[in-house]
């Protein structure tokens, strides 16, 4: 369990968390079961073409 200093501590521990590990490494159903990271490697290898 972690412990925060005030709820500005708590904001940025949480925005880091989704930011950093959940959003970008989490396989997502709409962009064909692959992660968020993976989908926009894919889009900059098309746009540098």
């Amino acid at each position: 369990m972690n412990k925060y200093i005030d709820l500005e501590d708590a904001k940025i521990s949480i925005f880091e968390y989704i930011e950093g590990w959940y959003d970008r490494k989490r396989i997502h159903s709409r962009i064909g079961y692959i992660t968020p990271q993976e989908c926009e490697d894919i889009e900059r290898k098309k746009s540098a073409v």
